[in-house]
């Protein structure tokens, strides 16, 4: 199995589950908007880094050692990951329906 494939196979049913209509074309997740009522579409290529950075580690200074993030652990079953719930903010669900009114969605 290639790198990274169980973490892209979970991003991406979470994002054809998020996105109403969106799917996948070759090896593309296609997700369609209107925008200034205009039908576009898109494209999201998911793909495993071949190394692993710090986020904001562009502006490091070279030479300085820092712990890269860890991410989620996928472990051996991909199931528990998937179906673990995360609390929602009232602050993220009113960016959420402030994002929705301005796409008219």
């Amino acid at each position: 199995m290639a790198k990274g494939a169980k973490a892209k196979e979970i991003i991406a049913n979470s994002i054809l589950n998020h996105f109403p209509g969106s799917f996948i074309y070759d090896k593309e997740i296609r997700i369609p908007f209107v925008e200034d009522g205009e039908n576009i579409q898109l494209k999201c290529v998911l793909t495993c880094a071949k190394v692993n950075v710090e986020q904001g580690g562009e502006n490091a200074i070279p030479g300085e050692q820092s712990d890269v993030a860890i991410g989620v652990d996928l472990g051996n079953d991909i199931d528990k990951t998937v179906n673990k719930t995360i609390p929602v903010s009232e602050e993220e669900k009113q960016n959420l329906k402030d994002l929705m009114n301005a796409l008219g969605l």
